[in-house]
C-alpha cells in the first residue's frame, strides 16, 4: 500500500515555480530525496498539469539543455562572468560533466549571444577580478629571515626529498630524508651588502650576569654532530647548501667565490 502523502497539491503548486531541481522541491516539502519521491512528485505534477520544464537533475525526463529557454539565456548570459557562473545560474549542478558546455555553447551561438566577456580558463572564475590586487607588497631584506625556511623547504621538496619539521627545542630547522638517511639542516639567511652570514646560534646562559639579573644571551658555534648541512638564502636570491664540515665552528662567513661550488 502506497505511503500516504505528507504534502498537498497546493504546496506542490507553490514549490515548483521557485525550485531549480526536484531535490529543491523535496526540501521545500520536507520529504526524502530519492528516485521514488521524484517519480511521485512528477506524476502528481503531470496530473495537475503543472509546468516543471525548468527543473534539472534526477527525475527530470527532458535533457537539461532542452529545459533552458531562449529568453532565459538572453537574460543570464550577459550578466555572467564565466562558464561556471552560467552553469550555476541555470541550475546545472555539475558544469564539468556530460558535455554541458559544448551543448549550451552551441545554443548560445545560435542566439547570437557573446561570451567574450567570460573570464577564467574553462570553468574557472565565478566572480571577475574587478578589485585591486591585495598582495602588492615588495619583498624586503627584513622579511628574508622569515621566508628563508620556506625557500629551503621548497628547494628540497621540488627535488622529491621529504622534509620534516622538528619539535622544539631543536638545534636544526629541518630534517630531510636523503638517500643517505635523515639529515639535519639549519637554515641561515643574510641581506648584508658584504654577503656575510652569521652561523652562530644564540643561547641563554643563566649562570652569567648580564643585562638581566638572572643571566645573559651569548653567541655560540654549532658543534660537530649537531648539524649535517647549512642551507643559506641570500637577499639576491642565491642559495647555498653547505656541509657542516665546510663551516665547522666558524660563527661568521663571507659568501664569496670560495663557496660558489655550493650554490644550488
Amino acid at each position: 500500500m502506497p505511503r500516504p502523502r505528507t504534502w498537498t497539491d497546493d504546496q506542490l503548486r507553490e514549490a515548483l515555480p521557485h525550485a531549480r531541481s526536484w531535490k529543491d522541491v523535496c526540501e521545500v516539502l520536507a520529504v526524502p530525496v530519492g528516485g521514488k519521491t521524484f517519480a511521485s512528485l512528477r506524476n502528481r505534477a503531470d496530473a495537475l498539469t503543472l509546468d516543471y520544464a525548468h527543473l534539472y537533475g534526477s527525475g527530470q525526463r527532458r535533457p537539461v539543455i532542452a529545459a533552458i529557454t531562449d529568453d532565459r539565456l538572453r537574460d543570464v548570459v550577459p550578466k555572467c562572468h564565466s562558464w561556471n557562473q552560467l552553469a550555476m545560474e541555470l541550475g546545472y549542478s555539475n558544469s564539468r560533466s556530460g558535455g554541458w558546455r559544448t551543448r549550451i555553447e552551441a545554443h548560445i551561438d545560435a542566439l547570437g549571444l557573446s561570451t567574450e566577456h567570460f573570464q577564467g580558463r574553462g570553468f574557472n572564475g565565478l566572480v571577475p577580478l574587478d578589485n585591486e590586487p591585495v598582495f602588492t607588497a615588495d619583498p624586503t631584506p627584513e622579511r628574508l629571515r622569515v621566508a628563508a625556511t620556506g625557500k629551503a623547504i621548497a628547494w628540497f621538496s621540488e627535488r622529491g626529498y621529504v622534509v620534516s619539521l622538528p619539535v622544539e627545542p631543536a638545534v636544526y630547522d629541518l630534517i630531510v630524508d636523503s638517500p643517505e638517511g635523515l639529515d639535519r639542516v639549519q637554515v641561515k639567511s643574510s641581506a648584508a651588502a658584504n654577503r656575510s652570514v652569521q652561523f652562530s646560534r644564540t643561547l641563554y646562559d643563566k649562570t652569567q650576569t648580564g643585562s638581566r639579573s638572572t643571566g645573559h644571551y651569548t653567541r655560540k658555534p654549532y658543534e660537530p654532530g649537531e648539524i649535517d648541512y647549512f642551507f643559506v638564502v641570500m637577499a639576491d636570491g642565491s642559495m647555498y647548501l653547505l656541509p657542516y664540515e665546510v663551516i665547522g665552528r666558524s660563527m661568521q662567513i663571507t659568501m664569496g667565490k670560495r663557496y660558489e661550488q655550493f650554490v644550488v
